[in-house]
Order: C-alpha cells, then structure tokens, then sequence
C-alpha cells in the first residue's frame, strides 16, 4: 500500500484535496495526503491559501492539520501574513475556525516569528487556537492580551491557563490592573467578565495581605461570582476584623445562585463556622421578622438549613 500510494500522480492527489470535504473519507484523506511526503505540500498550500474562505472549516482545518504534520512553515506562517477578515460574518465565524487549526499547527516551532505572528493575529481577532497557541510560549508580553480576552467567552478558558504558565507575572499584572495602573480597565460595567475571570485567577495565584485593600471593595459588588471570589480570598487572607463584612457579603448575594456558586458559598462559610452561624441566625431573624418563611427552593434558606441543621426548623415551628 504505500508504494501506491507514493505512486500517487497529481490527479489523484488532488482527489485526495477534494476528500477533505467528505464526513466520512475526511480524516483518511489527510493520513494518505501525509504519506505523500513534501509532492502534497503544494496542493495543500493552494487549498489553504488560494481557495476562498467559506462557511464550512472543516476542509481547511483539515489541510491546516496535513500541512503541520508535513513541517510546511512556510505555507502556515504565510496564511497568517495574508489574512484578511472576511466581511460577511458567517464566513468569519468559520475563518475564525482555521485560523485556530493554523495556530496550533504552528505551536510545533517556538521560535520569535512564529511568536510575534501570532500574538499579532491575536491582536486583529483572538481565537480559541491562537490564545492556546500563545499561552503555549509562557512569555509575559502576551499578558495583556490574555487578560483582555478574559472578556470573551470563546477564549475565556484558553487564556486562564495560558495566564497560569506566567502566573507569578499574571498576578502581579492583575493587582496593577485593579489598581488602574494598566490598559486593562476591570473598574467599569462592560468588563464584568474580566473581573470575574481575573478574580478568580488571582484566588488561585494568592494574593499578599497588603493587596487586600484593593480587593475589599468588591465584596459589594451585585454580581454574584465578583463577590464569591473576592471573600474566597478575603476569607484566607483578610484580617479577622473584615471576616463578618466577608460571610456577610456572601448572604447578601445567596438568594439566587446557581448550584455551582451554592457549593462555593457554602465552602466559604464552613471555613469559619462559628462565625458564620452567628451571621446565619441574625439574617433568619431578619427575614422572620419581614414576614418570609423558609423556602428550601431558595438557595439562602437551604445556606442557612446547612448551617443551622434543626435549630432552624426549630426555630421556624416555634414561631408558626
């Protein structure tokens, strides 16, 4: 079989090109146009560079792949020193697809052009594949720009952990963006995303006791994942006098979480249970005396069943 398929004429390479389309002979044709060695290169490249974007990926992304396999360098950096966006947005979504096959072909060398190439690709459109591609480098002058995508939900996951391979330099490029020192803005409504995502980065970074106080204020924010990771940090490393502000910022919040922040709410609590108790009954009586009734539906009634157990029941029954 692979004298044949060394055997292979122009023709039947180009049929091989065409197979890149099919669902079910698509990955075959890429095994059989690697076998043909540096003769598929050039229809490759023409497949890749010459052709058209469309609104199908797969063909290219395929080609994208073949390409890499066969060390084509200089057919992948030229894709992205060539590209142009296209305008119609269903052709981009798509074209946003090859650009990622393009990038993670091009991780296999780490060098400077390949480098800067991408991080300027990123820079005219991020992509999933190239915010990988880039964390792939561990170099701080893409930082910014990984924190910047923290705003996309398409890229959101790839830059966190592009972030944590630098996650010293991350750390200390994130205090400086909530300090306002950088061109990141985290401190206005349309990067609630990147807050978020940058919080809990830095929950996982650590954060010194001195950094704190530029931390605190968000435990008053509305959004429910701001405030839950600013007291997972604040509950590690703040000072004992801010402890109540903490656990009482995640009550404030606890009446519409998801199951995921429940959990985390819930964490947070049970690492100062005494604490948290004393809060827990003050807010019981609270909504008592409102008039509201517990409600196990209501994520801040089952907090306080979780940390208050019987006495809450208890407590409910004798004032029925």
């Amino acid at each position: 079989m692979n004298n044949r398929l060394a055997g292979m004429g122009d023709a039947q390479v180009e049929n091989l090109i065409a197979a890149l389309y099919s669902l079910v002979d698509g990955e075959l044709a890429i095994t059989m146009l690697i076998a043909q060695g540096d003769r598929a290169v050039p229809h490759l490249e023409h497949f890749l560079l010459a052709g058209p974007p469309r609104t199908i990926a797969l063909p290219r992304c395929r080609a994208a792949h073949a390409l890499g396999e066969l060390g084509a360098y200089s057919t992948l950096i030229s894709y992205f020193r060539q590209y142009e966006l296209p305008c119609d947005a269903e052709v981009l979504f798509a074209e946003d697809a090859v650009r990622s096959a393009v990038a993670r072909a091009l991780i296999r060398w780490k060098c400077e052009e390949v480098f800067h190439v991408l991080l300027d690709a990123a820079r005219q459109r991020a992509t999933s594949g190239l915010i990988f591609s880039l964390g792939e480098f561990h170099r701080s002058e893409s930082i910014p720009l990984l924190f910047e995508v923290l705003e996309d939900d398409f890229c959101r996951e790839e830059a966190k952990d592009g972030l944590r391979k630098v996650s010293e330099t991350a750390r200390q490029y994130a205090i400086l963006s909530i300090r306002g020192l950088t061109d990141t803005r985290l401190h206005v409504p349309s990067a609630l995303r990147q807050l978020r995502a940058t919080l809990q980065l830095l929950g996982e970074f650590g954060v010194l006791p001195e950094e704190w106080c530029d931390l605190r204020n968000f435990l008053l924010e509305r959004d429910a994942d701001v405030v839950i990771a600013t007291a997972n940090i604040g509950s590690a490393i703040g000072p004992k006098d801010d402890r109540p502000q903490i656990l009482q910022a995640l009550f404030r919040i606890s009446d519409h979480l998801n199951w995921m922040q429940e959990d985390q709410v819930t964490t947070i609590l049970d690492s100062h249970p005494e604490l948290a108790r004393e809060i827990a009954r003050t807010m019981a009586n609270e909504r008592r005396a409102g008039g509201e009734h517990p409600n196990w539906l209501v994520p801040f009634w089952r907090i306080l069943k979780h940390l208050l157990g019987a006495e809450l029941e208890r407590d409910h029954y004798a004032t029925s």
